[in-house]
């Protein structure tokens, strides 16, 4: 899956308008030829043909600098490409004018092409920069018109009696009405095609984000599945080690290193029947959109889950610390999912937790929210992992560097479990050292 980069929108629509300024180029030099040698008419075909040649210029030279800021890693890429996109622009607003000159100025009705060049800055730029561009078309456009008028530039005759009158660039009231609705006309539509551009350019960045996240967590997934993977076959190989070994009939066989095998694949066959409970556990969370809730306290689960992993922390003589406030101890919620809650939280507080560590757990209404902290004296997160520990599979790398066990479920579980009850989670270092998860729930 190939992500675009808003940068490489900009320069693959730059060279789109190099590829139409061809087209361009092969339209005016035939348009000059067929309406000097087939049609008949009256105009400027050398001149026009040295405003083709002017274009090709501006063409190669548009090329030259897109090639040279795309290859230059150290600029802005977006600003120096939008700077090439201005550039081709207003040259093309002078050729389009001179055209105009050399054809019958306001007379021709073609004047009407400045609406693609208006089109295409609404496009390719922001609305100012649009805007600014159409009042460049406009004053550039306004500078012919007047200047024929009042005769400070002389009239070219686009003369096709039967066609086009070619005297209105001498009436009045011709010349006031028709500059007046083509610029009036003109900031409509540049307002109307940028809204447009806008939402769209809005909707495909939001799209590209989307995309990207996926293929980071499609990554990230098959990353870690296969670490998974590894890790499972790891522990099944030492069970079926265990096991073989227990099945010898080996009368010589100690007691007590039967007991050791017997407990190490026990509880080996306990981390992979736990970790797959957790992912169909977390998957049941996602598809399901109605949950049983009832009135819980917070006090009695907190207690609840450090009673079960007590044994756990009495071997690391682990001491708790608990500043519940009663106010906030009663919640309507789900029972199960809090129970989850607090039981991964408080296992990777234990776990990561040194000897004789300490573990506070606060509860607090804090700004109309309930305010529910989980803090201990580990290792920590480093600080540009932060946000990814929440993800799917995602472990932080100072903890698979211990090769500590686990398999990057319980934290995408927990956040899942308190996005469900409209609530929100993020982990802080500690100052001293460790890390503390903050989750704020609305208050009832």
């Amino acid at each position: 899956m190939k992500i675009i980069t808003p940068d490489q929108r900009l320069v693959t629509r730059a060279y789109w308008m190099v590829s139409h300024r061809w087209l361009a180029i092969l339209v005016l030099a035939a348009f000059a030829w067929l309406g000097k040698n087939i049609l008949n008419v009256e105009i400027r075909e050398n001149t026009l043909y040295l405003l083709a040649i002017a274009l090709i210029i501006v063409n190669l030279l548009s090329l030259w600098l897109l090639e040279f800021i795309t290859n230059k890693k150290e600029i802005n890429l977006y600003r120096s490409v939008r700077f090439v996109i201005h550039f081709q622009l207003i040259c093309d607003l002078i050729i389009i004018t001179s055209i105009l000159h050399f054809t019958g100025g306001i007379s021709n009705p073609f004047f009407i092409i400045y609406i693609s060049h208006m089109v295409i800055s609404s496009i390719l730029l922001t609305r100012t920069g649009a805007f600014i561009q159409t009042t460049l078309a406009l004053l550039l456009f306004g500078f012919l018109v007047f200047s024929e008028y009042y005769g400070i530039l002389p009239h070219y005759c686009l003369c096709m009696e039967k066609v086009i009158n070619h005297e209105l660039y001498q009436d009045p009231y011709y010349v006031l009405k028709t500059y007046s609705v083509f610029a009036f006309s003109s900031y409509i539509l540049v307002y109307v095609t940028t809204s447009i551009g806008h939402r769209l350019r809005s909707q495909e960045d939001k799209l590209t984000v989307a995309l990207g996240q996926i293929k980071y967590n499609e990554e990230l997934k098959n990353k870690y599945v296969l670490r998974m993977a590894k890790d499972i076959l790891k522990h099944e190989a030492v069970i079926g080690t265990n096991l073989s070994i227990l099945t010898e009939k080996d009368a010589t066989q100690p007691k007590e290193n039967s007991k050791r095998l017997i407990e190490s694949s026990f509880r080996r066959s306990q981390l992979i029947t736990n970790y797959i409970k957790d992912i169909l556990y977390l998957t049941s969370i996602k598809l399901s959109d109605n949950m049983r809730k009832q009135i819980i306290s917070l006090g009695d689960i907190i207690v609840e889950a450090i009673s079960r992993q007590y044994e756990l922390a009495e071997e690391k003589d682990i001491s708790f610390e608990l500043n519940l406030d009663e106010s906030v101890d009663k919640y309507y919620a789900n029972k199960t999912l809090f129970e989850n809650i607090f039981k991964h939280l408080i296992s990777n507080a234990i776990k990561f937790s040194g000897t004789k560590g300490q573990i506070t757990i606060t509860t607090k209404e804090k700004l109309r929210k309930i305010v529910i902290e989980i803090s201990d004296k580990g290792p920590g997160v480093p600080k540009e992992e932060l946000k990814q520990i929440f993800d799917e599979y995602y472990r932080a790398q100072n903890v698979l560097e211990t090769e500590t066990e686990g398999f990057g479920i319980g934290l995408a579980l927990v956040k899942e479990a308190v996005k469900k009850h409209d609530g929100e989670i993020r982990a802080v270092n500690r100052p001293e050292g460790g890390i503390t998860f903050i989750i704020k729930l609305p208050k009832q």
